[in-house]
């Protein structure tokens, strides 16, 4: 039985969870593997965190990162801290003193995907990341390794639990999203300051690593098209039911011909496609190779046990490695490999269809003068919805458009917004079949 040394920095909820598990599954663990995890030392500034882990005369508990990645008997290094900075030091130093390291930080790697892998390749370490995406869900390994012979067509995945949770209970009982974000904030699934999650900016960090691994080129953030899921309202979710749709934020890469698009925002999904049934915090990926067709990967995409589970997966992976075949990593990492050199399609020139929901007065000729401004612009309606008639007053007007270009459509909402029957900005929701 072969020792492996592991130091964890981060003693937050995964962390406490990764302790958990080497814990109460290392027998297991090692039964399986013939690898036996020793967690050596635990970092973190909050002392109440560092007091939580058991004692262990063994254990060194420090709030220095640099302490743990400077001792010669660590063979691993678990960072679970999150955000750039001071992450991105400790990483790098770990990688560069020789460190294999597993991290579960989506922010880190969309901001410094190439000069992380370099480090880890002229180092001659291990880096593993399946937590950054998916929690419990295998998508990185699924990519790295069981779809490393295709080409990736498409991605389309529901990757924040926070606002599936919060959709989901919005589509169930017809609340407003302010109130649907309480209810998830008091049950632990949204956190005080959700706008990392609401906004779609976690799920563009996410994607952006799915979509490096996929297609082999560096993309950074703000190439990512991002809009979150504040602006959707229990109308909008009750007419595309009606039409069979559920919205969802979905996060969609697409390899087409002219480039690579790449836009997380609320997305109109026809309810017989199995991501429309992903509720509550779970997520689910589909993607679709040129050999494998269409696949779906779905399970838990947060918490601290789903989550450490794949965490304490990478160490597995790397500790059997540096048990049977030796501490150094041969190979180096290949991760950005596209000869194709296509760009971002700018989100203006991606053609889709639309649902809008635009608030007028009633009033004779309102819906003829918005279906004229649409028709200008070149967008052409498939189906419209005027349910309530209360003349003179504000009432939701609902139109499906055909595919149209995304630089047409925002010219002829801008225009349509200035008319002085439509009260309040048009709620423009993209629709894939």
């Amino acid at each position: 039985m072969k020792d492996i040394n592991i130091a964890l920095i981060g003693v937050g909820t995964i962390g406490k969870g990764v302790v958990e598990t080497i814990s109460s599954n290392g027998q297991l663990i090692a039964d399986r593997t013939g690898v036996n995890l020793v967690l050596r030392g635990v970092c973190d500034r909050d002392k109440e965190a560092l007091a939580s882990v058991d004692d262990d005369a063994a254990l060194i508990k420090t709030s220095s990162a640099s302490e743990l990645i400077a001792r010669d008997d660590i063979d691993i290094v678990i960072e679970l801290i999150g955000g750039v900075n001071p992450a991105k030091e400790i990483v790098l130093s770990a990688l560069r003193g020789g460190k294999h390291v597993v991290t579960a930080n989506k922010a880190l790697l969309s901001n410094s995907w190439e000069e992380i892998f370099a480090a880890a390749s002229d180092s001659g370490t291990y880096i593993n990341f399946e937590a950054s995406v998916g929690g419990a869900i295998p998508v990185i390994r699924a990519i790295k390794e069981g779809f490393v012979a295709n080409k990736i067509k498409t991605i389309y995945g529901i990757l924040n639990g926070t606002t599936n949770f919060i959709l989901t209970k919005m589509a169930a009982e017809g609340m407003p999203f302010k109130e649907a974000l309480a209810i998830a904030q008091e049950k632990g699934i949204a956190e005080r300051n959700p706008e990392l999650d609401v906004s779609g900016k976690d799920s563009a960090h996410k994607l952006s690593i799915l979509s490096m691994l996929a297609f082999g080129r560096v993309i950074s953030n703000d190439e990512v098209y991002t809009e979150g899921i504040s602006g959707v309202s229990p109308i909008d979710i009750a007419c595309a039911a009606k039409w069979g749709y559920s919205i969802k934020l979905l996060a969609i890469a697409k390899n087409s011909p002219s480039g690579l698009q790449l836009r997380v925002h609320p997305t109109l999904v026809p309810s017989s496609h199995i991501l429309a049934n992903v509720r509550g915090e779970d997520n689910a990926i589909s993607m679709r190779g040129d050999l494998v067709g269409e696949s779906l990967l779905y399970g838990k995409g947060a918490g601290a046990r789903p989550t450490a589970s794949s965490v304490v997966s990478d160490v597995i992976d790397i500790a059997r490695r540096v048990a049977f075949y030796g501490k150094k990593n041969p190979a180096p990492y290949n991760v950005v490999h596209d000869r194709s050199r296509k760009g971002i399609v700018p989100m203006e020139d991606i053609t889709i269809s639309y649902y809008l929901r635009f608030s007028v007065t009633d009033r004779p000729g309102v819906l003829a003068r918005i279906a004229s401004m649409l028709a200008d612009n070149g967008i052409s309606i498939a189906s419209v919805s005027q349910e309530e008639r209360k003349e003179g007053q504000t009432v939701p007007v609902i139109i499906l458009t055909h595919k149209a270009r995304e630089g047409d459509l925002r010219k002829a909402i801008a225009k349509i917004d200035d008319f002085d029957l439509v009260k309040g900005r048009t709620v423009v929701i993209r629709r894939e079949e």
